[in-house]
């Protein structure tokens, strides 16, 4: 999956060994998924097909099925944070779980492939770049001190 973003438009492009085989901007109702703006989005895809998109220009998550159908929209209260929500990169794992980073309030929005808020990984300073390894750990980049930090989120 890759996000191409330009100025009027976003749209997701899904790749099948360098070919592309879908084109996806629009969701069920022809809405777009992706708001263009000043800020990258980010986007994965879980196990069971689900496109999750980290949009920074709405803050919001938007999750959509194979189909194009809105399965939900996450936009970081169940976390009750201080600050506003500020989704950029997002991973998801083998359990289809979601990790969002919250670049804003410096932490790690934790959800099931349904929407539900499982936990927050608190500080992290301006998580940035993610990444997941064989064993189940989360690699974080963290963009005002430039570590990368290695955490086991699920026990």
């Amino acid at each position: 999956m890759v996000c191409v973003c330009r100025e009027k438009l976003n749209k997701i492009l899904r790749y099948e060994e360098n070919i592309m085989t879908e084109e996806i901007d629009n969701d069920e109702n022809g809405i777009m998924i992706s708001r263009p703006g000043d800020r990258i989005n980010f986007v994965s895809e879980n196990n069971n097909g689900d496109i999750c998109v980290s949009d920074g220009n709405v803050n919001i998550v938007i999750v959509v099925d194979k189909k194009r159908r809105v399965r939900f929209r996450y936009d970081g209260t169940p976390a009750r944070k201080e600050k506003k929500f500020s989704p950029r990169h997002i991973v998801t794992d083998s359990n289809s779980h979601i990790m969002v980073a919250d670049y804003n309030n410096a932490c790690l929005h934790i959800l099931d492939q349904d929407g539900r808020f499982l936990s927050c990984v608190d500080g992290l300073d301006q998580p940035n770049g993610m990444s997941l390894d064989r064993e189940g750990r989360l690699w974080v980049g963290v963009a005002s001190s430039g570590d990368v930090k290695v955490i086991q989120y699920i026990k």
